[in-house]
């Protein structure tokens, strides 16, 4: 008796922790759900030729898809089929980021989709397990599985992940998704002749264009395609100072926040007529809110502080905040 009683009472604690072992990657039923969100993309000339096929998937709602943003090139019309076989037509852009290789576009109607979840973790590990689900060479969701290679940044502050699932061309604008059933990031172009060394744009990159322009009057899809009125994330502003005195201690942070955030002047004073970079980080472009404008001046001989809230990133990311002072001696703030 008591030999049983042993044995059931390790088989009841070992059952559950086994269960919990097993994640994303390694759940076919919890892949293939995530497949009905991931869609075969084909892009059409004004003749209605194929020109190119990719990936796509279904990310904020169900009426947003993320993609290559190169699918657009030349498109005349761009049309996406689902794990069902449904078909969707695309019918504008909300924006796209050339620097970042994305496009978030809008679907022509209602859609049975549902958005996959997004990553809100910033760090991510080497040696994690992934799973890419994509739709190389015209055969859509095709799903592989690997680890995480390597995590860059470049100078220009784009974070891209290595990782070892194979994918072949067609694969962009897939999703890359972590043991946790999230999008990690989007899928680039395959690596020639390597389908182990590919990569993906940090899905963090993506929330920051949508944040930054998810309340913009949506572009036709030839405007996109043809590049000139294409929306393209900044990540940087410039703040000009025409107010007729130095200014110092120059932040940008959440509107609300407990403590200043990282974009700011670090060099000193902002001399009359003289300019400043401000460079915003992922995590700022990724932040969901508005934000707080803040300077100090010297102003006959009294430090005076100026503050400027509910500031949103898609209205001054690319752009520049001119600082005047009216005669009457009422700062203002213009974005030019």
């Amino acid at each position: 008796m008591r030999k049983w009683t042993i044995f059931w009472l390790i088989a009841a604690l070992l059952c559950p922790c086994a269960a919990l072992a097993a994640g994303f990657t390694s759940d076919a039923q919890a892949i293939n759900a995530a497949c009905q969100s991931v869609v075969k993309l084909d892009a059409y000339d004004e003749e209605d030729r194929l020109i190119a096929s990719g990936s796509g998937f279904a990310a904020f709602d169900a009426g947003c898809l993320v993609t290559d943003c190169r699918l657009l090139a030349g498109a005349a019309r761009l049309q996406a089929t689902d794990d069902t076989g449904t078909v969707y037509a695309l019918k504008s852009a909300l924006c796209t980021d050339e620097a970042v290789g994305a496009a978030i576009l809008l679907f022509d109607g209602e859609t049975a989709l549902t958005p996959l979840r997004l990553s809100e973790e910033k760090t991510v590990y080497r040696g994690s397990p992934v799973a890419a689900i994509c739709s190389p060479k015209g055969y859509a969701n095709n799903v592989s599985t690997g680890n995480v290679s390597a995590v860059t940044t470049d100078e220009n502050g784009l974070t891209r992940i290595r990782f070892n699932a194979p994918v072949s061309a067609g694969g962009a604008g897939g999703a890359l998704m972590n043991d946790e059933g999230e999008v990690i990031g989007m899928i680039g172009d395959p690596a020639p002749g390597a389908q182990n060394a590919n990569t993906a744009v940090s899905i963090a990159h993506v929330i920051g264009l949508y944040e930054a322009h998810k309340g913009d009057e949506p572009i036709p899809l030839s405007a996109a395609a043809a590049g000139g009125a294409a929306q393209t994330q900044a990540r940087e502003f410039t703040l000009k100072n025409s107010a007729g005195f130095a200014m110092s201690e120059v932040y940008l942070y959440p509107d609300g926040a407990a403590a200043w955030g990282d974009a700011r002047n670090t060099s000193g004073w902002v001399q009359r007529e003289a300019s400043l970079t401000v460079v915003l980080s992922d995590e700022e472009l990724s932040a969901r809110t508005t934000w707080t404008f803040n300077f100090c001046f010297y102003y006959n001989g009294w430090p005076c502080y100026f503050e400027y809230t509910g500031l949103r990133l898609k209205d001054i990311l690319g752009r520049t905040l001119v600082v005047t002072m009216t005669p009457g001696k009422v700062i203002e703030i213009t974005i030019e």
